[in-house]
């Protein structure tokens, strides 16, 4: 087909200001340019075509026209001109949108001209603050002896054995319980919110944290009942302001067998031969997880004043997305528990309003930094180079022990490859951001035992480049064991950001979600529909 980059695009647009930073482009490219694509089409369609009585190619086009689908013709007309039609009314209108629209509406009318509509979201005014020079503190934190026990403590948990008690055994914490409860409220047993062959850890169930305190001291057989208070704003509106009955049997119950710390316990979970080498790894491990965690609190710190110190209105449509996307992220991720959206704000005893505000929050937070660091990355003319895009490739390959084809084929198969782009441009920012600060170092206090429970100690040496996320695993979990390692499906608290974070990406065609100081879960935000 004819190229047409050596003509400009004739169109004709209007521009309506929508609420929340958006603008809507009402599109009409007049019947010239339309005619001449469709002439073409034609064209190229004629040279394709085999119809009865010409050689291949050599049919008039009145012919070729007879032979050819209309709705079919009118729909690559649409395809071959919406996305240069779309490019020339941006530019002619002069903004300066965030993302790509997605085109709704292409219509060819009958005078010939090609017309739509196009929604989109603007870039806010951004004022920068100060962005060089800043000011930030790396927290260092001995590694204590406690700390190390504690870990090993904690591997040795994952390696327990559950045996089934005695005829006469007494329940207790930390069992695990199979139980059978069945709810009832107003005297009316509830089918949808009882259950048979539930298992939980006594005292540490989360969705009926009464359970814990009603097993401890049950035999194997007995009933206990407890009552559940709702309040009147609860998540469920059957159960505000209820009192629920529960009658919790117990079908089974196992006891947790710890194993003896010894060397044969270290050759088990490491492939070190003492338990004086595998606290040594331990130790090592801890060290170099707090260090990653101290810098990380660094990147964070400077993510933080860059965005509180400038000024901006972020996008009210680009929160709204951003919110929607999170929501139906967690809701995925509950269904893969087999858990629903309704038995986690259960669990949580928070009403779904509450929930999302707090989701609304984080995502306003998020989009606010994203746009602050785009902002100075355009300023200082930060970009991704294509040797660094697949310098990565290879990194990631590497780490997933898969052939650097696989993972090239994994982003050219999806929007994969703009999120990639967009975190290494995030990260080279927040790394100038960096080289620019001024850091000082302070020693703290160690944490108490409890407080790091998201960083795993991982025992077995690591491949290069694996020990992105601060984690302390000494072995793969064998099927079934996995109950220590849980996804976060929540917001976190400002400073824990780790997760997911709104970030709209250079020349990237759709927004993202970033950590604050990128290393974070990505979450690609939809077009707008």
């Amino acid at each position: 087909m004819t190229s047409r980059t050596e003509r400009e695009l004739e169109v004709e647009v209007e521009v309506t200001d929508l609420e929340g930073g958006q603008v809507e482009l009402q599109v009409r490219v007049p019947p010239e340019p339309v005619g001449r694509v469709r002439d073409e089409v034609l064209k190229a369609f004629g040279k394709r075509a085999n119809i009865p009585g010409f050689r291949k190619g050599k049919a008039p086009r009145s012919v070729v026209e007879r032979f050819i689908d209309e709705d079919a013709l009118k729909q690559q007309i649409i395809d071959s001109l919406v996305e240069e039609a779309y490019d020339a009314a941006v530019e002619k209108s002069g903004i300066d949108p965030l993302d790509r629209a997605r085109v709704r509406e292409p219509t060819l009318a009958e005078d010939g001209a090609l017309t739509f509509l196009a929604r989109l979201t603007l870039k806010p005014k951004i004022e920068l603050g100060e962005y060089k020079g800043l000011k930030v503190t790396r927290r260092v934190s001995p590694v204590t002896q406690e700390q190390v026990e504690a870990e090993l403590e904690r591997v040795r948990s994952r390696r327990s054995e559950f045996r089934g008690l005695p005829e006469d055994g007494i329940v207790e914490r930390g069992d695990l319980a199979i139980v059978d409860y069945d709810m009832s409220v107003d005297g009316k047993k509830r089918e949808e919110t009882s259950a048979q062959g539930y298992p939980l850890e006594v005292g540490a169930d989360q969705l009926f944290p009464e359970m814990n305190e009603a097993l401890p001291g049950a035999k194997v057989g007995e009933t206990r009942e407890f009552e559940i208070a709702y309040p009147e704003d609860h998540s469920d509106e059957s159960l505000r302001g209820k009192t629920a009955q529960f009658a919790v049997t117990v079908k089974e119950a196992r006891r947790r067998q710890l194993p003896e710390l010894n060397d044969e316990f270290a050759k088990q979970v490491s492939d070190l031969e003492t338990m004086e080498a595998l606290r040594e790894r331990i130790r090592e491990n801890l060290v170099a997880i707090g260090t990653a965690m101290a810098e990380d609190d660094v990147r964070t710190q400077l993510v933080r004043q860059v965005s509180e110190a400038a000024v901006l209105d972020v996008p009210e449509a680009l929160v709204g997305r951003e919110v929607d996307r999170r929501i139906e992220e967690i809701e995925g991720e509950l269904d893969r528990r087999g858990l629903t959206l309704r038995q986690h704000l259960q669990t949580r005893r928070i009403s779904f309003e509450d929930w999302r505000a707090d989701i609304e929050a984080e995502a306003r937070a998020a989009a606010r930094r994203a746009l602050v660091l785009d902002q100075i990355g355009e300023r200082e003319s930060i970009q991704v180079t294509e040797e660094e895009v697949h310098e990565e490739m290879h990194r990631r390959a590497e780490a997933e022990g898969i052939k650097e084809d696989d993972i090239h084929e994994r982003y050219s198969d999806s929007g994969e490859l703009n999120r990639l782009v967009t975190r290494l441009y995030h990260r080279k920012i927040v790394q100038f951001l960096l080289d620019n600060a001024e850091v000082t170092e302070e020693v703290v206090e160690p944490e108490a035992e409890g407080e790091q429970e998201a960083a795993e100690v991982v025992v077995e040496p690591e491949a290069e480049g694996e020990q992105e996320a601060a984690e302390v695993v000494v072995e793969p979990d064998a099927e079934g064991e996995q109950e220590a390692a849980e996804v976060v499906v929540e917001p976190e608290a400002e400073g824990e950001q780790e997760a997911a974070e709104v970030v709209v990406g250079p020349e990237a065609e759709e927004t993202e979600v970033r950590g604050e100081g990128d290393e974070a879960a990505e979450a690609q935000e939809k077009p707008e529909e």
